[in-house]
């Protein structure tokens, strides 16, 4: 059994008593891959790291008393100075055990009194019945890896060990083979938690059997960005980098850039604002009570933070919506500038309907620009990639080539800019024409795979390109998905297979594609950074004073002067314009594709 972790738990001591003023351990900012996940079963070394204000030591308690030795600090990071990203690295043995089991990790900061920030569980080895499921998915997933893995000369000079837990299969098997396989996955960057540790694209997720494909369950809320509230005080509070159209969340009245403090009554802080962040990101069920705060125009040229309070409750589930939003940004001092905007997060094959009716709005109101807000895309369908690229090539670029898919058999497929190979993997037909001659795309780390190959299908061909924002994820290569149904439950297997290129033969941007204007330069610093946030914001897609990317975009399209970079109202020359959102209608379920990236 897998369970969730939350960075700072109830540990098997309690804090001392300090006159009723929380104590502070000087230490802030915990992080690990493995706070919200088990450790294998198998042992791995897990990094845990956090800011420390003065020097520190590391202990552990462990809640068995069996096998002393199945968890230890590495030594040379068992203590260390004051600094940031301070690292404390643990040895987990392997798990031969039928029960789970946990360790809690203490710090001891000079001045403090010692505190435990996180508890790590160690996964139990399987039963008979899991090995039995495990040998037939590792079957599976090793015969389709054998023929048709991009990389696979590389790993049939490997044997393959069919009885480790599926979950574990791939990571033990892929990431073994070193940079040979780079270009499936890569090294997470210096600005994250784990930088430097590998991670890999080729996965398997089990499905839920019986589910529609274009409903889901959820408040409708996108991952979050937390912030202090008060300098020196513990409270938090967590801003939805999107809020889904047509979600409870929506409902409800919470907006993308509101900063949610409290649910249900209970105050965020500094020890549950993660497990928070975790959990509404997920797909909860039942009745919430949020306050929040938003800035507004304060009537003096800023803004203020005012209160407010919101119930959701979720009590059925809503059609996907990849549209964030939708609108048309007109010029007051030039009416026949007309600016169609769309944040879109995937490329949803079952969501075709949706991008096609905001595609035929933004003809009828005969844009004469389209920006294109990639920031939270991470691919997706390359047939409706294909299909949007198609767009806004337009007509006379129908017959050019979009992307070459490219087999690890050299067998290339050529898509075009009207049509895909064929109607079994792009069933989407001809594209309308949005009668543009050059697009801004607004971009991020989030950007990747189906999103990227839209900017590089586009510059393939020469049509302009404007990127702004700061480096894209960098996925160059895409999957061919299959299902397989095993003891009554749905596994879908999503193998890295082939490779990308645009016109010029051109595809190697496996690590990210680099803007023409950095908004955020994704360094640890800030003090370099237009909008230290982006991609978040603490206001709505609308407000230009908060989206610097979106006002960058605007202003150079409209020829206008960029005013302050601050959220402070727009200066001489530049006025904000409102948007106008579209709301499609609900679509049906929609079409199915096998060919993703």
């Amino acid at each position: 059994m897998t369970v969730a972790i939350a960075t700072v738990v109830s540990c098997s001591e309690k804090e001392p008593d300090r006159g009723g003023e929380e104590p502070s351990a000087g230490i802030e900012n915990v992080t690990s891959q493995y706070l919200e996940k088990a450790v294998s079963y198998r042992g791995a070394t897990v990094s845990v790291k956090f800011d420390a204000s003065a020097p520190w030591t590391a202990s552990l308690v462990k809640n068995t008393q069996e096998d002393e030795d199945w968890v230890s600090l590495i030594a040379s990071t068992a203590s260390g100075e004051a600094k940031k990203n301070a690292t404390v690295r643990m040895d987990f043995e392997k798990n031969d055990t039928a029960e789970e089991r946990f360790v809690e990790l203490w710090i001891t900061v000079e001045g403090y009194d010692a505190r435990c920030v996180a508890t790590l569980a160690q996964a139990a080895s399987g039963t008979s019945a899991d090995a039995e499921l495990n040998t037939a998915l590792n079957t599976y997933m090793h015969e389709i890896l054998k023929k048709d893995y991009l990389f696979a000369e590389a790993y049939n000079a490997r044997e393959p060990d069919l009885t480790v837990s599926y979950t574990e299969f791939l990571d033990r098997h892929l990431l073994s083979l070193g940079d040979v396989n780079v270009e499936d996955g890569g090294y997470f960057r210096s600005s994250q938690s784990n930088a430097g540790e590998r991670f890999i694209y080729t996965n398997i997720v089990e499905i839920q059997i019986g589910t529609k494909a274009s409903e889901v369950n959820s408040l409708g809320f996108g991952p979050f960005i937390s912030t202090a509230l008060a300098e020196g005080s513990t409270d938090m509070g967590l801003a939805p980098g999107f809020v889904r159209r047509g979600s409870p969340a929506e409902a409800a009245g919470i907006r993308r850039g509101d900063i949610i403090y409290a649910v249900n009554g209970t105050r965020l802080t500094t020890a549950n604002y993660r497990s928070y962040m975790t959990s509404l990101y997920a797909n909860p069920s039942g009745s919430y009570r949020f306050s929040f705060l938003r800035y507004e125009e304060n009537g003096q040229g800023g803004y203020a933070l005012n209160p407010y309070d919101s119930d959701i409750a979720v009590t059925a589930s809503h059609v996907y919506d990849p549209v964030l939003h939708a609108s048309v940004l007109s010029d007051a001092d030039n009416e026949a500038v007309r600016i169609g905007y769309l944040v879109y997060e995937s490329f949803d094959l079952n969501s075709q309907d949706i991008l096609k009716t905001t595609i035929d709005e933004f003809v009828a109101a005969d844009i004469t620009d389209l920006i294109l807000d990639l920031r939270f895309n991470a691919g997706g369908a390359v047939a409706q990639s294909r299909w949007l690229s198609g767009c806004i090539a337009g007509e006379a670029n129908g017959d050019k080539t979009f992307t070459k898919v490219v087999y690890n058999d050299g067998r290339t497929e050529n898509w075009t800019f009207s049509y895909g190979y064929n109607n079994d993997t792009d069933p989407l037909g001809k594209p309308t024409d949005l009668g543009l001659d050059r697009l801004y795309v607004i971009c991020s780390y989030n950007t990747a795979s189906a999103a990227e190959l839209v900017i590089n299908s586009l510059k393939g061909i020469d049509f302009p390109v404007k990127m702004i924002g700061c480096n894209t994820e960098g996925k160059n290569v895409g999957m061919v998905v299959s299902e397989k149904d095993c003891n009554g439950r749905r596994f879908q297997f999503s193998p890295v297979t082939f490779y990308v290129r645009n016109a010029k033969d051109y595809g190697d941007y496996g690590f990210g594609m680099q803007p023409d204007e950095y908004v955020n330069n994704d360094n640890t610093y800030t003090d370099d950074d237009a909008d230290n946030v982006f991609p978040y914001s603490f206001s709505d897609w609308g407000n230009m004073d908060f989206n610097i990317a979106l006002q960058w975009a605007y202003c150079d399209i409209t020829g206008k002067t960029r005013w302050k970079e601050t959220p402070t109202k727009a200066t001489a020359g530049a006025s904000v314009p409102e948007p106008v959102d579209f709301y499609p209608p609900v679509a049906e379920p929609g079409r199915t594709g096998n060919l993703i990236f």
